[in-house]
């Protein structure tokens, strides 16, 4: 079996629906559908149960998108873990498009797909299948010059790699994405697809990336990892790892300067200056105190 899709859930039933309905609506089938639940309270169980064999049905009590994402991990019988949120949305396309990426390409350990924001789903309807087009590097810190993806819904893993490198991490915080990433980073192969778009973001009030508490525990779990040496690399790909890096340091503390969180945000400038130094970002070094002045 070359993928298995797995799904953590959280109190989203009809959402869940739609999102089950695009992956069985998939050109490509040669895969299995792992739903974790995390503890919904709101009949997911029930309305999975209906579902028979079609998905394999995980439970666990509430402990967070990480841990569901490893328990399905841990599970999986595919080649490649292909991850997609209760929330978002493949098209018909995505799959097929994950496994051309994986036959041209070298079986590379990490593969991002391309995403579509949307908050109607009647935007979907603009959605076209275009020709494949893809970035391809050594390595994820090698790809560091800009955002290569979009939420853990563009993640394609290598199962393999994935255990080796230890799942998501567990911790109540945002971000568990991005340090994935980060522990990928040196892993045989990463692949960017530009083109096609292969799943539908989806936009709403309830994304748990709008809860700065959780996005700041990240990012300190995300800087303590790095002081600690504990992304793979050593010194001499430090600067790529703080490329990286300082791309999600910088709106994090513009959003606490916005939330009232002035410590917070001189705290993260005084912790990565050097980084930000180093990598000659002088909008950062210069410019913050500027900002952070104008802001009181």
């Amino acid at each position: 079996m070359l993928f298995s899709v797995i799904i953590p859930t959280y109190n989203r039933r009809v959402l869940l629906l739609r999102t089950l309905d695009s992956v069985w609506a998939q050109h490509f089938t040669d895969y299995e559908v792992i739903v974790v639940d995390d503890g919904s309270t709101d009949g997911t169980l029930e309305q999975l149960a209906a579902l028979g064999s079609r998905v394999t049905v995980l439970t666990q009590a509430n402990r967070g998108p990480g841990a569901a994402r490893n328990l399905g991990a841990a599970a999986a019988k595919g080649e490649y873990l292909a991850f997609l949120d209760s929330d978002d949305l493949w098209f018909p396309w995505s799959l097929k498009t994950y496994a051309l990426v994986v036959q041209q390409h070298g079986l590379p350990s990490f593969i991002a797909g391309c995403p579509w924001r949307f908050r109607d789903e009647a935007a979907l309807a603009e959605v076209r299948g275009d020709a494949l087009t893809v970035a391809e590097f050594s390595d994820y810190l090698a790809s560091g010059d800009e955002w290569r993806w979009w939420g853990v819904s563009s993640f394609v893993i290598r199962a393999t790699v994935f255990r080796e490198r230890g799942g998501f991490a567990e911790a109540n915080m945002n971000g568990e994405d991005a340090d994935l990433a980060l522990r990928l980073g040196t892993a045989a192969g990463f692949v960017q697809i530009i083109a096609p778009v292969t799943f539908g973001y989806r936009e709403h009030e309830a994304n748990v990336t709008a809860d700065l508490s959780k996005s700041l525990a990240g990012l300190w779990h995300k800087l303590r990892m790095e002081k600690t040496r504990s992304y793979p690399g050593g010194d001499v790909r430090a600067l790529e790892r703080w490329r990286i890096l300082t791309r999600h340091v910088r709106p994090v503390m513009l959003a606490c300067l916005r939330g009232g969180r002035r410590a917070e945000a001189w705290r993260l400038y005084r912790t990565t200056w050097g980084w930000h130094l180093a990598l000659r970002r002088w909008k950062v070094v210069l410019g913050f105190p500027v900002v952070a002045l104008l802001k009181r």
